[in-house]
């Protein structure tokens, strides 16, 4: 999770002061001036989904339930992108990274879920 969120978070920042160039390398896409608020939104989604991974991180290591929980839907999201940007674009690159990452986040989250409430019922 904490890799996740060191990507996200460079990515957004990236997005935010230096879009031309993110979409020119990262992605392939020529810059034209009407997407600049494309970058401004994806820039601070980015931070936002890398601030939730921080959280979810801080909390889980705290014991407590929600930092798994945000893990889980964390993973949800990954997954759906990755399956989403394959169905509707072909694109077999997030299949494979962001699918695969979504679902071991799933699974890594569900599981931390369960042994977090265990403890807490033992306790």
């Amino acid at each position: 999770m904490a890799i996740q969120a060191i990507i996200e978070f460079v990515i957004g920042v990236m997005l935010l002061f230096n879009f031309p160039e993110t979409l020119k390398s990262g992605f392939g896409i020529t810059y034209t001036s009407e997407l600049d608020v494309l970058g401004i939104a994806l820039g601070l989604y980015l931070l936002l989904l890398a601030s939730l991974m921080i959280s979810s991180i801080v909390w889980t290591i705290k014991r407590n339930a929600s930092g798994a929980v945000i893990g889980i839907i964390a993973g949800i999201f990954l997954f759906l992108f990755g399956f989403a940007a394959f169905i509707k674009l072909g694109d077999t690159q997030a299949l494979y990274i962001d699918s695969i990452r979504g679902f071991v986040t799933f699974v890594l989250g569900y599981m931390t879920f369960k042994e977090i409430k265990e403890q807490d019922q033992n306790v």
